[in-house]
């Protein structure tokens, strides 16, 4: 049976963890799926910058703007982790590759009313990842792009780093300035280290596909959609060179990061689950191993308490028929006796059913419990008498408790019962508070082994296996301590 317990809990274990991981997958790819619509029309609209017509005739001038213009665009409208990579071919052979930069639009005032601009690198140690408002230059610029020099900002000065390409004659800043406004944007192309990352993935892909391409075999496509990994390469050919952008996102993955709360509750859900289902079937076995226990222990209860009288009342009936008249009547009222006590016995079996089934509620009322302990024993004070034992029942003080007084008077009679029939010279019954709690104990002085200790609390004991029903249907604490000279029977109820 053990084994089948753990049979049980290891398969419940796995079902519950192959739900887990089924759930938290599908709900994962669901939402994956649903991600990818609005990151695929972002990464359009980006690729859509780069789209110039073939016979357009774009200056280098203006496909470097062009391009720089797309990449801002992503800065400004990205969604949370997308990746890009780009690059810009001029015709000389010259390679741009996308980075940090700010745009400084050249205006009458903050209205940027001209579209006159140009890039320059973000000053080293500049925090502000947005704007910068009319900034002083000292240094030169072309075409294109300002060159090095310093950037005077709200009284602080920054040193700005070149550029490798130039296009065009090189003049001051001031100059090209012309005292206008200068409004200065900042783009940064990674805001993390996660975006770093997808940064060069992005370029990792561009760099596959080129080699792809130029080995003529075109076996990676120039797009991609799925769950797991999405990404897109646009390219615009003009008469100035060539643009190739390159967009990526991981949809599970983004999912997984915008959830990661929901996803440990879950998993701390799941391994409390996973701990706690073994240990309620292990609950369950004790408590079919107990239950089998306490159905031994009564099978050899209603054994032995019928194997007496059924004996006596066979022997008295084989010899009844050479019994006087005088004797039939002396044995029929012994055999009358015998039969009580199996009716007693029986009407017990069907009280101890009634509580273990549940089928009976609890009448609770105040109950005196000295009072009822001593109006009980007068029951059971002749079978004192006959064994000639000393008993004393503490009813010095009143003890007020709550209780179904007909279940606590058989559960009394039950230990009073025991605490005399097992006693070899005197009984006691002591009665005390226990913090709020009053304290009820039977003892007797009976001697006790190993052996004598599993009977009385076992075969011989079917009493107090419906006491201890009747105290646990009632919330209150009950047990039994056996010494080498004593026995103990106890319950503890709250008092009144």
């Amino acid at each position: 049976m053990k084994k089948h317990y753990i049979t049980t809990a290891i398969v419940t274990d796995i079902l519950v963890l192959a739900l887990f991981v089924l759930g938290t997958g599908f709900y994962t790819c669901i939402s994956a799926m649903d991600i990818i619509k609005p990151y695929w029309d972002r990464v359009n609209t980006v690729a859509d910058w780069n789209n110039l017509s073939p016979d357009y005739n774009t200056t280098e001038q203006e496909l470097i703007i062009n391009s720089y213009y797309a990449w801002n665009f992503h800065n400004d409208f990205r969604l949370d982790g997308m990746g890009l990579y780009a690059c810009i071919g001029l015709a000389d052979g010259t390679v741009l590759e996308s980075s940090d930069f700010c745009l400084a639009w050249k205006s009458e005032d903050s209205l940027m009313e001209t579209e006159e601009v140009r890039i320059f690198a973000i000053p080293q140690g500049f925090e502000d990842p947005y704007n910068i408002y009319d900034p002083v230059f000292e240094g030169e610029c072309d075409d294109v792009y300002i060159h090095g020099g310093t950037m005077v900002y709200q009284e602080k000065t920054y040193q700005l780093d070149d550029f490798d390409y130039s296009l065009g004659e090189r003049v001051s800043v001031e100059d090209w300035a012309d005292g206008q406004y200068l409004y200065c944007y900042v783009c940064r192309l990674a805001r993390d280290d996660y975006g770093r990352k997808l940064n060069q993935e992005a370029e990792d892909i561009y760099n596959e596909f080129l080699a792809s391409f130029n080995s003529g075999s075109l076996s990676m496509p120039a797009e991609k959609q799925d769950i797991w990994t999405s990404y897109k390469i646009s390219c615009c050919l003009t008469p100035a060179g060539y643009m190739y952008t390159v967009q990526v996102f991981h949809p599970v993955e983004l999912v997984l990061r915008s959830n990661i709360a929901l996803y440990i509750v879950l998993l701390v859900v799941m391994l409390a689950a996973l701990i706690l289902i073994p240990l309620f079937i292990a609950k369950l076995y004790r408590s079919r191993k107990e239950y089998e226990m306490r159905s031994r222990r009564l099978t050899r209860g209603v054994a032995h308490e019928l194997k007496t009288p059924l004996a006596v009342t066979k022997a008295y009936m084989d010899n009844w028929d050479i019994l006087s008249e005088e004797d039939r009547t002396k044995y029929a009222e012994m055999v009358g006796r015998e039969i009580d006590d199996m009716s007693d016995l029986i009407t017990t079996l069907l009280e101890m059913d009634k509580i273990d089934s549940g089928r009976i509620k609890l009448n609770l009322e105040e109950v005196e419990i000295s009072s009822l302990i001593s109006s009980v024993y007068k029951r059971v004070k002749p079978l004192a008498d006959e064994r000639k034992l000393e008993v004393k029942i503490d009813t010095d003080k009143e003890y007020v408790i709550k209780a179904d007084l007909r279940l606590m008077k058989i559960a009394i009679s039950n230990y009073l019962t025991n605490m005399v029939k097992y006693a070899d010279k005197e009984a006691k019954v002591d009665i005390w508070m226990n913090g709020s709690k009053v304290l009820v104990q039977f003892k007797n002085d009976s001697t006790n082994d190993s052996k004598s200790n599993t009977d009385k609390l076992s075969s011989n004991g079917m009493g107090i296996e419906i006491n201890e029903n009747i105290m646990k249907l009632h919330g209150f604490k009950s047990g039994s301590n056996l010494r080498e000279h004593e026995t103990v029977y106890w319950f503890e109820a709250e008092k009144v």
